[in-house]
């Protein structure tokens, strides 16, 4: 067996594991943030970009006999899933049928569960719920996007912050920043004229506003209430999508999994109490980008 490339590409950066043919890793790192979502040509350029500057860095150590890449915001069996595969091939010089690529969640839920043992909670950037059937069929609740929903998500928890701080900023001026959930987000945006917060919000991706969600966490160990209710209904949204498989394909174990879930115990609290079936629930966080490694490294 050669050299195996894992992938996995979230909404804040893309992660690599390179392991040899024993499944050690030899060599990782991290790059721009990659998204299946290439639906214009500037999208396909930008995925090239980050393709040819990860192929960069990988191959400092040896290039990959094959590459498995998890892509948030793909879809199996779709045009995008096929150019990115194609982008993949090309950066490293390697022939499609060496590269495979699914949404992020499929190498997720392996790194977790064996086929349609259990059920994948998924709270970063964005979110998501997630099932591999015994058969390879994906069904997935939520994970549209933050335009329509990311319930529970970074995004979603700064989002809410920074309409709370703001609401209140314009029912009575100097109350909003000066709160201690204000005061953690000014920190973080840099200041808090209107000016700085459009510049940041609208300047940067979903991977920049997310990281907000971070203030709120630092926010909330102090003791906010605003921040820890923002944070308790943000574990509450993410409950709706295991409840949502749990009803679908019954009680099975859940992984509540990704950085957005760890910002403070009362998320996982609060998702535990919102279940409605007794189920285990596995909070511990798995190397995605090295299952994926040691897969690729199996590739024929």
């Amino acid at each position: 067996m050669g050299l195996g490339l894992g992938i996995d590409a979230g909404g804040t950066a893309t992660r690599w594991r390179l392991v040899d043919g024993e499944g050690a890793c030899i060599a990782q790192g991290s790059a721009e943030p990659l998204t299946g979502h290439l639906f214009t040509p500037a999208a396909e350029e930008r995925a090239k970009r980050i393709g040819a500057a990860l192929a960069g860095a990988v191959v400092r150590t040896g290039r990959p006999a094959g590459i498995v890449a998890g892509i948030t915001g793909l879809t199996r069996s779709t045009p995008a899933e096929a150019t990115m595969r194609g982008i993949l091939a090309d950066a490293f010089g390697l022939p499609q049928a060496r590269v495979f690529v699914a949404e992020d969640m499929w190498i997720a839920y392996l790194s977790h569960f064996a086929l349609g043992e259990g059920i994948l909670v998924y709270g970063g950037t964005g979110s998501i719920g997630y099932y591999l059937s015994p058969d390879k069929e994906a069904i997935r609740v939520g994970g549209r996007g933050n335009l329509i929903d990311d319930g529970g998500s970074g995004f979603w928890i700064a989002r809410e912050a920074l309409k709370a701080v703001l609401r209140k900023e314009e029912e009575s001026p100097g109350e909003g920043w000066s709160a201690p959930l204000g005061a953690a987000l000014a920190k973080a945006l840099g200041g808090t004229e209107w000016d700085t917060v459009r510049t940041f919000v609208y300047g940067g991706d979903r991977g920049r506003i997310g990281l907000l969600a971070r203030a709120v966490a630092d926010a909330a160990q102090a003791g906010d209430l605003l921040s820890l209710n923002i944070l308790r209904e943000a574990g509450r949204e993410l409950a709706r999508l295991a409840n949502s498989l749990i009803k679908r394909v019954g009680p099975r174990p859940v992984a509540l999994v990704g950085g957005g879930t760890r910002l403070h115990p009362i998320i996982g609290a609060a998702f535990r109490e919102e279940l409605r079936a007794p189920v285990d629930v596995i909070d511990t966080d798995v190397d995605a980008a090295m299952t994926a490694a040691r897969l690729a490294a199996l590739v024929e």
